[in-house]
């Protein structure tokens, strides 16, 4: 067993893991992490499961690593492994400048690859939106990134005098009859005629009709849209543990 980490930009989540499976989640909020105390008490509480043979780790939040790392070493008395655009993933990052790829797409375009094959586009609904391109030949060639569904609701909220704070959710209407119905409204039509666009021109681009896998916090309202091939909320989790697997083959 390992344990797979996402740092993500809102909550970190901490998955137990037997190969693919996961056995256990432990979520914190990511900003907590910054307390080294904190980061100390979560990774005692991790250290608790006996038969753990690693930790790796992918980060997207920089500022948090350095307290998890030695969180982590003093806890379990062993090295976590940070995923970067160097480690062996099995997967060639294919870009102009391969360090500015996060962690997590990195997790995702090898989940991708390893069980649906090559090409494939991964869509990721969370605090920002990212698109994903493992190309024919198997490598990760890039990608889209936008604002998150979260944070255009917020935005709208933020910068404007009257649009009430509105939870996202899915919607059948496009036509809204109160405020709040247009910004879900907005959002959410809006989100997949987004998807729709940029599905299209990657496909165009890559020459293939890639198919496409929905992951991220959100990805289950779009269950029923048609757009994509899979619905998998812990294909990162899964992709992190397929690069410790890679790691240790």
């Amino acid at each position: 067993m390992i344990w797979a980490v996402l740092i993500g930009n809102t909550r970190t989540v901490s998955a137990l893991m037997r190969g693919s499976t996961i056995l256990k989640k432990e979520i914190v909020p990511t900003a907590a992490l910054k307390s080294a105390p904190v980061a100390q008490r979560w990774a005692k509480k991790l250290r608790k499961i006996s038969g753990v043979e690693g930790v790796v780790v992918a980060s997207v939040v920089p500022p948090v690593d350095k307290n998890v790392e030695k969180a982590l070493k003093q806890a379990f008395r062993l090295a976590p492994h940070f995923v970067t655009h160097q480690t062996p993933m099995g997967v060639k990052v294919k870009l102009k400048k391969p360090a500015q790829v996060g962690a997590d797409r990195l997790a995702n375009a090898v989940a991708a690859k390893e069980f649906y094959g090559s090409p494939v586009i991964v869509v990721d609904y969370g605090t920002g939106t990212t698109f994903d391109v493992v190309n024919q030949d198997g490598n990760y060639y890039g990608g889209a990134i936008l604002p998150g569904l979260g944070i255009s609701v917020r935005a709208l909220h933020e910068f404007t005098a009257k649009i009430p704070l509105v939870k996202f959710e899915k919607v059948k209407f496009a036509i809204g009859r109160t405020t709040e119905e247009a910004v879900r409204a907005g959002v959410y039509h809006g989100a997949i005629g987004t998807t729709k666009e940029l599905l299209l021109s990657i496909r165009k681009e890559l020459k293939k009709n890639a198919p496409a896998i929905a992951t991220g916090g959100f990805c289950e309202v779009f269950r029923d849209t048609g757009l994509f091939k899979h619905i998998e909320p812990d294909l990162t989790l899964k992709g992190i543990a397929a690069i410790w697997r890679k790691i240790h083959a």
